[in-house]
């Protein structure tokens, strides 16, 4: 524990001796005769001044040991400075330490993080440009097999076309022989295929006698457009329209053989009552 002031110093023997010399001088003074001899001034000068030093002799004691207690006390302090710095020292070097450990963790740590950055940056443009090549490849395969299911659409219609046109062939053959149960069992026939084709988005196209010929909607038989105003005899082939759409114009039979140029945009034909869309210019036949 450390002393917060010097120890006392006891005076009293300093006091003592003190009244001891200043006795001992006044003694001499009174027993000496006047004038004092040499010997005598100088034993009562020595008596005289050693008592004064033995009086302040323990102040001056007290004043060096309180000297002493502070220089101590302050260098004590100065060491505990000194202490602390040297501690404080050690701290900022252990944070500069840990700083720099810090920095080199958080360095790789950007360079891990760059590293993966680009990576992935290669990876997702790897991966992009596969998706692209396995979209690419999707439409190909789309796109054959659109082109396949049309050209497969397009036999299916050539194929009910020509049956359809059988049926067409067989029920006017019926007609003709003028025998009404054989020409209603084929009506009924006909009647049958005519409605599943037609759910199958198949229209089918007559022309009636005494019509005018419309080169939109009718053909003839060798191609070639008749002259303005030609009336229709009948039907020999029916015109066909899928979902819509004209397949084959319906094929007639005129009263007149002549043929002429067709008609120009200022001399309109008129269209057959029972043409679905008049305004549709027909495709020509389809070769089985």
């Amino acid at each position: 524990m450390p002393i917060s002031e010097a120890p006392k110093l006891s005076k009293w023997p300093f006091l003592m001796g003190d009244l001891l010399l200043v006795g001992l001088g006044a003694l001499v003074l009174q027993t000496s005769r006047w004038p004092l001899e040499p010997l005598a001034l100088g034993l009562v000068a020595a008596c005289f001044a050693l008592g004064a030093w033995l009086a302040i002799l323990p102040f001056l004691r007290e004043h060096a040991a309180a000297v002493k207690l502070w220089e101590q006390t302050n260098l004590a302090e100065a060491a505990q400075q000194i202490d602390r710095l040297a501690t404080l020292a050690n701290h900022i070097a252990a944070a500069t330490g840990q700083w720099q450990a810090v920095q080199e963790v958080s360095g790789k740590t950007v360079a891990s993080a760059t590293e993966l950055a680009t990576k992935m940056n290669q990876e997702a443009r790897v991966f992009a440009e596969f998706i692209q090549r396995t979209h690419d490849q999707e439409k190909q395969t789309l796109r054959l097999e659109v082109e396949k299911l049309r050209r497969n659409e397009g036999d299916f219609l050539q194929v009910l076309v020509h049956l359809l046109d059988h049926i067409y062939a067989l029920f006017c053959a019926a007609a003709r022989t003028g025998q009404q149960p054989i020409i209603a069992q084929l009506s009924q026939f006909r009647a049958a295929c005519l409605d599943t084709v037609r759910r199958l988005g198949v229209g089918t196209h007559e022309a009636r006698a005494g019509d005018e010929f419309d080169t939109r909607l009718h053909q003839t038989p060798d191609g070639k457009d008749p002259a303005p105003g030609a009336k229709i005899v009948g039907t020999i082939a029916c015109g066909y329209s899928y979902q819509g759409q004209p397949v084959r114009r319906i094929l007639v039979a005129l009263q007149k053989d002549e043929v002429a140029p067709a008609p120009t945009p200022n001399e309109p034909a008129a269209a057959p009552a029972d043409a679905e869309d008049p305004e549709l210019p027909l495709a020509p036949e389809p070769t089985a």
